[in-house]
């Protein structure tokens, strides 16, 4: 079994072998002890080995696993970490824990990687925003800063605060005898934006979306691109199956290019099935480092969508001639957390598409000149 590791994954592993988390290189399962590290992947069933691989699939490490744990949300794995290789060098490796500096006596640890005058040696961090990153190291070099750049982990078994607790107790291992965290400040997002619809097949997403789309294109000054989620499919991964690991893989490619129109300042209107609430997730977290996500439930009825069925996929997956699909052999997790939710009224297109852009205008209207 191979597993790509995304960015927060690699820091995940930087750290390991810095020996953030102790002398020995391994993952493990998740405890009351939240200064682990922990990988999580999709398959329930795992061998006995897993070979990792970095972004551009090169074989990097082996894990030996020696206990697994599945939940609903996949298989949390335990075993030690043998390197095959080094990983390509990660921006400003000469601040990073590797790098072996001298423990500093005290800094403020910025999780937004903004530079305040109040500060003094600093701990920025790195999110996989190379341009923000590369500004707040600069920033601090100006001002004859210390400056130590902790790689965010990927640490999926926490969440929110206890998610900074953890990168305060990491810079307290690495870079320094006292920290000081600030959260409030934050570094400001951009102007980009990044929407998601997300609903069954035949629910009416993609036609909602390109409403959506001419509507902000009418009303916008911004670049807007469209992503549907069966043009991606044959466009950006038409070798890609049907499998739980190869759908989280298709949302997670859209996710990465509308992070990156967000981060150009542009708007990405998206419209694929994301059924799970881990892509969900993972696309939300992309799509905030450069600006503003907002999450569309096209809640259409499973009997809406199957009587409509335009493509006969219903028909074949009720037949077996389809596995695993969405509503009928998959399950659809339904967002909790979304921000808009039509389709649940059997309203019109231009009325749903109407909903949703009321939203993208008006809860925040600096985004929108």
């Amino acid at each position: 079994m191979q597993l790509r590791l995304t960015r927060p994954q690699l820091n995940e592993l930087e750290l390991m072998r810095a020996g953030a988390y102790g002398a020995d290189v391994r993952y493990q399962l998740p405890t009351r002890d939240a200064h682990v590290a922990t990988l999580r992947v999709s398959d329930i069933a795992v061998p006995a080995s897993i070979e990792l691989l970095d972004t551009e699939a090169t074989p990097i490490a082996r894990v030996d696993v020696r206990e697994s744990h599945t939940t609903s949300a996949g298989t949390w794995v335990a075993g030690e970490v043998t390197m095959l290789r080094e990983p390509a060098t990660a921006p400003f490796a000469e601040h990073r824990p590797s790098a072996g500096l001298p423990l500093l006596d005290h800094v403020t640890l910025s999780l937004g990687n903004d530079v305040s005058d109040r500060d003094g040696d600093l701990v920025l961090v790195d999110s996989g925003d190379a341009e923000s990153l590369s500004r707040a190291v600069g920033a601090a070099t100006r001002a004859s800063r210390e400056v130590r750049v902790l790689p965010r982990p990927a640490a999926a078994h926490l969440v929110g605060d206890d998610a900074d607790a953890l990168l305060t107790h990491l810079a307290e291992v690495l870079f320094a005898s006292s920290v000081a965290t600030r959260r409030g400040g934050g570094r400001s997002r951009g102007t980009g934006m990044v929407i998601l619809l997300t609903g069954l097949s035949g629910s009416g997403k993609s036609t909602i979306a390109r409403q959506l789309t001419r509507r902000l294109r009418a009303e916008s000054h911004q670049r807007v691109t469209l992503l549907d989620g069966d043009e991606v499919r044959a466009m950006l991964s038409s070798g890609l199956g049907f499998s739980r690991a190869d759908r989280e893989l298709n949302v997670r490619r859209i996710g990465w290019v509308a992070a990156q129109l967000a981060a150009h300042g542009g708007i990405a209107v998206c419209a694929p099935i994301a059924p799970y609430e881990t892509m969900r997730a993972e696309m939300r977290a992309m799509a905030e480092e450069h600006g503003r996500f907002v999450l569309v439930h096209v809640a259409t009825p499973l009997e809406v969508c199957e009587a409509r069925d335009r493509k006969g996929l219903y028909a074949k997956a009720r037949a077996g001639e389809i596995k695993e699909f969405t509503g009928i052999s998959d399950p659809y997790e339904a967002p909790a957390d979304a921000d808009v939710v039509v389709g649940d009224r059997d309203e019109s297109v231009e009325d749903a598409a109407e909903a949703v852009l009321r939203a993208v205008l008006h809860a925040e209207p600096s985004y929108m000149i």
